[in-house]
């Protein structure tokens, strides 16, 4: 087993003993463990891994901030020091179980499809704020899935993106709307246009990347169903509001409603409103900025933090250790996108919890 940022000699027997127990009990073995040893060279040795190498990898952190990074890396396995067995056990499991994220088709694919296909670029409308909600990794899920019921040539970009081989462009966006109206989910809008002619000398991803940062095609826009999701709050799970991604006029008729604070930092702030109650909910990373906020109703974790809550993940460690520190503060923890697995981890969690996702009744 590899290890990152450290050599096996220099971990210490406390953390070797432990990963060498875990694994005699059966534990999966990852591919390798990350130990935060409060430098950034085990960050700069899991950025060389692939997607798929990072999933199958354990970091041993020491912070919340070494957990944030390993959650934008998507790395599947998380564990603190100074570690225990059962933290270790949780972590090898989870990254055994961790799925990688998709990888983009090769380019090459579509400068060889056919002559006659037309080439049809897919991007999301307001896409910092849905990267910010879902994170890259799935919204590149969602057009690998878009790709997959086109059944045709594709390839993503870490826009993300993706470029089609299409015979009509019309087959596209009829497959992006059937995609969008899944009402099991909240998806962005999405915007699809044709690619036009390739000039000479310039691949189709070079063509494709100039085109988005010049937002000069006409895009025929997708747009989803706007409206309200409910909100619950833990442990006595009654529905107290809602949110959406703007708020526009056709609102529900009870509870506080919550909405993107116009104008925030990259949409950091919630707006809430309703039930006597006016203000702001503040998105926090970390217990140190959960502590340092001043006057929120509530602070809320991202939407792409939230992805995999489960135990033994970046994730699963972190929502924990955000729940305690809103304890503390006295205020409400807003847990986004919670499913079926995310929520047994969640319904142990100390406090006064607001949870929306796929585990929340309508």
């Amino acid at each position: 087993m590899r290890f990152l940022g450290t050599t096996r000699d220099a971990i210490g027997n406390g953390l070797a003993s432990v990963v060498d127990a875990a694994l005699a009990r059966g534990a999966p073995r990852p591919a390798w463990i990350a130990v935060d040893d409060g430098t950034d060279q085990w960050v700069t040795e899991a950025a060389g891994c692939s997607s798929a190498e990072r999933a199958c990898g354990v970091v041993a952190a020491l912070d919340d901030g070494a957990l944030v990074t390993a959650q934008r890396f998507g790395i599947g396995g998380a564990m603190w020091l100074p570690p225990s067995s059962i933290g270790a056990l949780d972590a090898f499991t989870a990254a055994d179980c961790t799925a990688a994220s998709p990888e983009g088709c090769d380019a090459a694919v579509l400068e060889l499809s056919g002559v006659d296909a037309e080439r049809v670029l897919v991007t999301f409308v307001d896409r910092g704020f849905w990267r910010a909600q879902l994170g890259e990794r799935q919204l590149t899920a969602i057009l690998v899935e878009l790709a997959v019921a086109l059944d045709v040539p594709a390839a993503i970009l870490p826009w993300p993106a993706l470029v089609v081989s299409a015979r009509e462009i019309d087959d596209v966006v009829e497959a992006a709307r059937l995609l969008i109206s899944d009402a099991d989910r909240l998806l962005p809008d999405m915007a699809v246009a044709p690619l036009g002619e390739i000039p000479v000398g310039e691949g189709i991803l070079e063509a494709a990347y100039r085109e988005l940062l010049q937002d000069r095609l006409p895009y025929s826009v997708i747009e989803g169903e706007h409206r309200w999701l409910p909100v619950h709050e833990l442990p006595r799970g009654r529905r107290v509001g809602w949110w959406s991604r703007q708020e526009f006029q056709a609102k529900p008729d009870e509870g506080w409603l919550l909405f993107p604070e116009p104008g925030s930092p990259n949409r950091r702030t919630w707006r809430l409103e309703g039930m006597g109650a006016s203000g702001v909910v503040d998105e926090v990373l970390t217990s140190e900025e959960l502590e340092g906020v001043a006057g929120p109703l509530a602070v809320r974790l991202p939407g792409w933090a939230s992805r995999d809550i489960r135990p033994g993940t970046p994730a699963g460690l972190l929502v924990t250790r955000l729940a305690e520190a809103a304890v503390r503060r006295g205020l409400p923890l807003w847990i986004p996108h919670v499913d079926g697995d995310a929520l047994r981890l969640v319904l142990g969690l100390p406090g006064v919890l607001w949870v929306d996702g796929p585990a929340v009744p309508p």
